[in-house]
């Protein structure tokens, strides 16, 4: 029983038995489990292949293991170590002892392993986190003789390691300067009476060069006693420097600026008061000790903040006056304006701050508001004006303008008419006088004159559906039909010209039926007219595509090709009616009123129709309609 009873508490904790050549006697089951292994040799064999650190980064060679360290130096000996093997990793505390026998027999090692990988990681942590920040962080006793713990940035401040601070209960105190003791004396004496303090004072590092120092401390309470101290130092020479300097010639500086009625400040590097004077304190209701250590935003309209925060930083990008009007609030929240001229403070290379003097510019703001108000209105005033000039000039000049428009019109109409009378009348006369014709030449003469004839039908026809439309005469057919059933009607009408040209027509129609309200015929009249340009106007074997977008109260229809498309300069007189634009190697075909009248249709329809096309590209031609429609006369 007492036999089972060691085995049993043996294997209750994590130890490892060694022989004097470190060679392993023997291992509990917990060592095995923090191991991750089934039996000793397989321990043996991670104890000899193991990479091993101490908690210094440090390699360890396998005869430096604390086992065998213990064994040789005959005492107890504690390590923290960490081993890895491939994907283990794991930090351990490590308590060894040399067991030693009667003579005749063996000594032997025991090792006590405590896995502490969690702990670790986070002292690392906590160490990779503290030696990024440049201020010191510390921990002491209550009379700030001892320090328990303080961060590595103790290097860049002070010269000495946290080690040798350490190890040194007195090192930081011999840095103080001799003059400032006393002052460092009350601050440890208000930390003992478990008041938070700060002291500044001057020190010299371990090099003998001169800092100022903020040392703040934060009394750590429990029982009623203070137990120890927390606390933080940060280096403030630059600051200190340019307060020095400010405080040598602040009575002069005072005298000068009480006599300004100016808005004369400083702020810090931080955007704090550090001087006012009394006069612009004043004519915002407060004494200048009342705006003393308050930040510059606090007197600041919450809307002119972002202004602010955009003239601040030309100014620390700039060593030139900045000049920025800003709004400041009153102590009863009423607006003051004032134009501030600013430039900052230079003290070794860096900013450490800005000195600015404001005028006070409400009442000449409002005078401008006064200006800028009867300019508007004088403005006003002077387009109304304008407008009766240029309606008068326009009733004088729009007989004249209508007599010319119809000029124009019997013009391009007689030209026209003209042209397919012209050969109408020629190639009938051609056969009249000469009866033996040819059947082949007499049959091509009737299919040209039978040609023009139709062309002359469509220009008339198309004249006088313009100006049925643009006067308002007729009235729209107004029923609910499908859009797509119309577009693909249109389509249809061109299979062959499409067939005989190799050209591929594509078509995307939403899933949904897309019902509009309109009259039917003009609107397939509008497809026909775009689908046919586009036909007629494509390469040989180029690409027609028809895409519809249904946008709830709105349609929208787009027709695109491969063509050869208009010149930017053409597209303004494209809808207008007679323009025709010629292009070379491009077929010239129809009066120009094929366009005018789709335009005028989709404008009926409360609709757009609009192009977009570049040379040797192709065109695209989209018309958005409403879906509803109320039928008009």
């Amino acid at each position: 029983m007492k036999t089972d009873s060691i085995k049993i508490g043996f294997n209750a904790a994590a130890i490892l038995l060694t022989d004097e050549s470190g060679k392993v006697i023997d291992a509990s089951k917990k060592l095995l489990e923090l191991f991750d292994v089934n039996s000793i040799s397989e321990l043996e064999e991670i104890l000899n292949k193991a990479k091993v650190i101490d908690k210094n980064n440090n390699s360890i060679k396998f005869e430096d293991l604390p086992f065998l360290q213990s064994k040789e130096k005959s005492k107890s000996r504690t390590t923290v170590l960490k081993f890895i093997v491939k994907n283990f990793e794991k930090w351990f505390l490590i308590q060894s002892f040399n067991s030693e026998k009667n003579k005749s027999e063996e000594n032997f090692n025991t090792s006590f392993f405590t896995d502490i990988t969690i702990e670790s990681d986070l002292v690392q942590a906590y160490k990779e986190t503290f030696s990024s920040i440049s201020t010191v962080l510390y921990s002491t006793n209550n009379d700030g003789s001892e320090y328990y713990f303080i961060t590595e940035a103790v290097r860049n401040l002070f010269g000495f390691s946290p080690e040798e601070v350490y190890n040194n209960k007195l090192l930081l105190l011999r840095s103080i300067d001799k003059k400032h003791f006393q002052k460092f004396k009350d601050f440890v004496e208000a930390l003992r009476n478990g008041e938070p303090s700060i002291v500044e004072y001057r020190m010299k590092d371990r090099f003998g060069k001169d800092h100022w120092v903020r040392h703040s401390g934060f009394p750590i309470i429990k029982n009623g006693l203070v137990k120890k101290v927390v606390g933080m130092i940060v280096e403030i020479t630059d600051e200190k420097i340019t307060r020095l300097k400010l405080e040598s010639s602040e009575e002069r500086f005072r005298m000068l600026i009480d006599t300004a009625d100016d808005l004369i400040f400083i702020l810090n590097g931080f955007g704090y008061f550090n001087l006012v004077n009394e006069n612009g304190a004043k004519a915002l209701g407060y004494l200048p000790e009342e705006m003393l250590g308050k930040h510059f935003l606090e007197f600041i309209d919450k809307d002119d903040e972002s202004k602010i925060a955009e003239a601040f930083s030309k100014i620390l990008s700039s060593n030139d006056v900045t000049t920025f009007e800003a709004d400041f609030l009153d102590r009863f929240d009423k607006s003051v304006t004032f134009e501030i001229n600013a430039k900052p403070l230079i003290t070794n290379g860096q900013v450490s701050g800005m000195i600015s003097i404001g005028r006070n510019i409400t009442n000449r703001k409002m005078d401008e508001q006064k200006i800028r108000d009867l300019n508007s209105k004088l403005v006003e005033a002077n387009r109304i004006i304008s407008i009766e000039r240029e309606r008068a000039r326009h009733k004088i000049t729009v007989l004249e303008e209508l007599n010319k428009l119809k000029s124009e019109f019997v013009s391009n109409i007689s030209h026209e008419l003209r042209t397919p009378l012209a050969s109408i009348v020629g190639f009938a006369e051609t056969m009249i006088s000469d009866p033996e014709l040819p059947k082949e030449t007499s049959k091509e003469f009737s299919e040209i004159i039978l040609s023009e004839g139709r062309r002359l039908a469509k220009l008339i026809n198309d004249v006088l559906e313009f100006s049925k439309l643009e006067s308002g005469e007729e009235e729209l057919a107004i029923n609910e039909f499908s859009l797509t059933a119309v577009l693909s009607e249109a389509a249809a009408k061109f299979e062959k010209q499409i067939d005989d040209r190799e050209i591929t027509l594509t078509k995307e129609f939403p899933k949904q039926k897309i019902l509009i309200n309109a009259d039917r015929d003009r609107i397939l009249h509008v497809f026909i007219n775009l689908i046919s340009n586009a036909v007629r106007f494509n390469n040989y074997g180029g690409r027609i595509s028809i895409i519809v977008h249904d946008y709830g109260k709105e349609v929208e229809v787009a027709i695109n090709d491969t063509g050869i498309g208009i010149a930017e300069r053409d597209l303004p007189k494209l809808f207008q009616k007679f323009s025709k634009i010629t292009k070379q190697g491009a077929p010239v075909i129809g009066a120009g009123f094929g366009l005018a009248i789709v335009k005028q249709i989709v404008e009926l329809h409360k609709g757009v129709v609009r192009v977009k096309s570049e040379e040797s590209k192709g065109s695209t031609f989209i018309v958005r309609l409403p879906k509803l429609q109320n039928s008009r006369g």
